[in-house]
């Protein structure tokens, strides 16, 4: 069978774990949907995420710079906000969100060798907690964020703390990813 129907499977695979964790919050107050979306009328907004991530993979073949990405990252918030905000919180695809759609998307294609090393990490509470242990003052807080420049000041901050371990912020943040139950 041609590698590239076992790659679709397995992007495509991924593309459901990447929503689910980039869609998944536990703060009452910053959800991602509106309180009056039920489960059941997502369903276009999944499918327009599904096409960020479709697109994803085109764009970072072989790789995207570090300055493009934070501009892709705002561009995508815009675009998904655009086609899907009646259906989401205040109306808007916040960059936090937008961030850690895109990035932990990269991730899941780069540890499955499908493109190569990102050039950020998702940002998310369990890597906003691993970085205040280095850095007290890192205070990113990926549900609420939805500005551009909070998100750059972060990876900024990740890249300091990456650096003086002798890595690059995706390799320091998959070194660091640990879920929070299985410390």
């Amino acid at each position: 069978m041609p590698s590239e129907h076992k790659n679709r499977f397995i992007s495509y695979e991924l593309g459901l774990l990447t929503i689910k964790a980039a869609l998944s919050t536990r703060d009452k107050e910053f959800t991602v949907y509106k309180e009056t979306i039920k489960s059941h009328q997502r369903t276009p907004a999944k499918e327009a995420i599904r096409e960020v991530l479709d697109e994803i993979e085109i764009m970072y073949s072989p790789v995207l710079f570090p300055e493009d990405h934070a501009k892709h990252i705002e561009n995508t918030a815009k675009k998904l906000t655009d086609k899907i905000g009646k259906y989401l919180k205040g109306d808007r695809f916040r960059i936090g969100i937008t961030q850690k759609l895109i990035n932990m998307h990269l991730k899941y294609l780069w540890c499955s060798n499908l493109i190569s090393e990102p050039p950020h990490c998702p940002i998310d509470g369990i890597i906003r907690d691993k970085a205040k242990i280095c850095d007290p003052s890192f205070s990113y807080d990926w549900i609420k964020s939805d500005c551009i420049e909070e998100y750059k000041s972060a990876v900024i901050s990740l890249e300091n703390i990456a650096k003086k371990r002798g890595k690059s912020i995706a390799q320091w943040e998959l070194h660091e990813f640990k879920r929070r139950n299985n410390n």
